[in-house]
């Protein structure tokens, strides 16, 4: 079982929600994968002296077309690509990724090989406490994980309404 760690959270709202919903049913039966865009920002958590929250705020989302076609696995190769969305981003839009996304056809806990490419990106800098974000194709529930300090931990997500 997984520690999870309430003091990381990943906001989403309905329109990027809306948008990770299309993304899976479009690469059915396949995984759907995906980069989350947004802000990180540390808030003073409310009642604990010296404890911070950690807001991964979504507000862009870029749904990439799998390099494999499979149900079990996603791929994407196309380096380039996704080091000028991460730019574009950045540059235009100010925000930065926050999170990859994939889909499971059933369930929503990461695979074991979720588990290795987690543990092998937070080597580099870039892709360091990057939130890896699990929908279920089934019934389109998520959960979030994070490779943080040398351990797996499960972070929490709070959908809102626009506007909220």
């Amino acid at each position: 079982m997984m520690r999870f760690e309430k003091d990381i959270v990943l906001v989403i709202n309905n329109d990027i929600y809306q948008e990770l919903k299309e993304c899976v049913k479009k690469a059915r039966p396949n995984e759907a994968c995906g980069l989350i865009f947004g802000m990180i920002n540390q808030i003073e958590n409310p009642g604990k002296s010296e404890d911070y929250l950690y807001q991964y705020s979504a507000k862009k989302f870029e749904c990439i077309e799998s390099d494999r076609k499979s149900p079990v696995a996603f791929l994407i190769n196309e380096e380039e690509k996704l080091d000028n969305m991460c730019k574009t981003a950045k540059f235009e839009h100010d925000l930065n990724l926050i999170s990859i996304f994939h889909s499971h056809p059933a369930g929503n806990h990461p695979s074991s090989t979720d588990l290795k490419n987690m543990e092998h990106l937070d080597f580099f800098k870039s892709f360091r406490r990057l939130i890896w974000s699990i929908m279920d194709a089934r019934k389109n529930k998520m959960k979030a994980f994070m490779y943080l300090n040398r351990e797996f931990i499960q972070v929490d997500i709070t959908f809102i309404l626009n506007g909220e």
